[in-house]
């Protein structure tokens, strides 16, 4: 081991005084040329020109998209715009990147996609379209393809789904009235938060598939991921923490990719503020005081304020943690409502959602009877048929394929999403189109059953 008395100083030391008073003055320079000075100061780094944040900036969004090799010449991207900084400064950078003087040009299709969740929001009708026709100017602007569409659309088959132009003003009174009381049959808000969050993403990928449409753009920067990867902990989705962290989301056919993830706000605001980009409305979200995605955003914007690592500790951990998966899961394994795998076992297996039943059992009234038994009564007792043109809606109807039980619904969701709907009348509450893609997985598990004996 070494002691501070066995250091020997070189006689040099007014050398090494003099480096260091010019690396003090060096400060204010820029940290990439070391010949401008510095007009970004960002926190927690040092200080850069105009000219070289620009520069570095531009190659963050291109470095982002290139490092992870699935955009393709030809790919079709619907970018998902909501009005806000991120969505102008998103659509800036691809717009940028398109130009005719980069070098090495992004060439894939862009189309933009705004989904007028207004109802939810509480706006009036005419709030709704003045928002609609800024953001339909500043899509023209850009020179893209704009559409929009109705968060209650989300309620309807995808087959049925209206996608309109952007400059279309008629998309506001479509299931007006359902999904609020969907909403307002949920326990608490973060409940109805996390249902819009999933129920929204749902209808992305739908309208990405109706408009031909590959890949999805999302605008979550770094401090968005950090912020939903604590509140989905929280929330028992702490399976799902890689795909929400990295760049791309492949739960499903349609990829959902995050450009701005490494791109923090302080950035995405100079930025604005250099192009003189203006977004049309303030950031907003259902997120109210009393849930816990608000208490998970202010405790990472207060922590990121004191430590300027917070932010990316959180997500580069994130994305690092991932389940095992097993490469025999189909379809029928993952949640019907955000298409993740399934980690609701059954009862004869060990694992963290079996443990938390048992407790829930041992600490709740003293019955005889297990949970999944109590379960089983009560799926008995309700019954939903899905063919309303030719049933009674009655246990005399004799079309058996079409009616599931609240245990079918059950079986479909993920912990997670179990508690999204607990205290509530689950056949009532989920959306039709969730319903009947339990009653596709019923069928075609009852069809496999059915020929299981016919197989080799």
């Amino acid at each position: 081991m070494c002691s501070l008395n066995d250091c020997i100083y070189d006689s040099n030391n007014e050398e090494i005084n003099e480096n260091a008073k010019d690396l003090l003055m060096n400060t204010t320079l820029c940290r990439k040329c070391r010949r401008e000075n510095s007009d970004v100061l960002l926190i927690g780094q040092s200080g850069y020109c105009k000219t070289c944040f620009l520069i570095i900036t531009n190659h963050k969004f291109r470095a982002t998209l290139g490092k992870s090799k699935i955009i393709r010449h030809g790919d079709s991207i619907l970018v998902d715009h909501l009005g806000d900084l991120n969505s102008t400064v998103l659509l800036h950078l691809i717009k940028s990147g398109m130009s005719e003087s980069v070098h090495k040009k992004l060439i894939f299709k862009t189309i933009v996609l705004y989904i007028d969740d207004g109802a939810t929001m509480g706006r009036t009708i005419d709030e709704r379209k003045i928002l609609q026709y800024k953001i339909a100017k500043e899509i023209e602007d850009s020179g893209f393809n704009g559409y929009v569409i109705s968060l209650n659309q989300v309620l309807s088959k995808e087959d049925t789904l209206e996608v309109k132009p952007i400059d279309y003003q008629e998309v506001y009174y479509e299931h007006k009235d359902h999904l609020r009381t969907i909403l307002n049959n949920l326990p608490d808000n973060t409940s109805r938060i996390d249902l819009l969050h999933q129920l929204r993403r749902r209808l992305l990928v739908s309208t990405a598939r109706t408009l031909g449409c590959n890949k999805v753009f999302v605008t979550d920067s770094a401090i968005d991921i950090a912020t939903k990867v604590l509140g989905d902990i929280c929330l028992g989705r702490g399976a799902q923490l890689s795909m929400l962290a990295n760049f791309c989301d492949a739960r499903c056919d349609i990829k959902i990719l995050k450009p701005l993830r490494n791109f923090t706000q302080q950035e995405l605001v100079y930025y604005s503020q250099h192009y003189e980009i203006k977004s049309i409305k303030l950031k907003e979200s259902n997120v109210t005081a009393t849930s816990i995605q608000a208490l998970a955003r202010n405790f990472t914007t207060g922590l990121e304020s004191q430590f300027s690592g917070t932010v990316s500790t959180i997500f580069r951990t994130a994305e690092k943690i991932s389940p095992r998966i097993n490469a025999q899961q189909n379809i029928e394994d993952s949640c019907v409502l955000c298409d993740a795998r399934l980690d609701t076992t059954s009862s004869d297996q060990i694992s963290a959602v079996r443990a938390i039943e048992i407790s829930k059992l041992v600490s709740s009234n003293i019955d005889t009877r297990t949970s999944s038994n109590k379960e089983k009564e009560e799926s008995n007792d309700t019954i939903l048929c899905l063919d309303k043109i030719n049933c009674n809606d009655n246990n005399e109807c004799n079309c058996k394929k079409r009616k599931i039980t609240a245990e079918d619904v059950w079986r479909y969701l993920c912990y997670s999403c179990r508690l999204i709907f607990r205290n509530s009348d689950i056949l009532n509450t989920l959306p039709m189109p969730l319903l009947s893609a339990v009653q596709q997985r019923l069928a075609l598990k009852s069809m496999r059953e059915e020929i299981n004996d016919f197989l080799l």
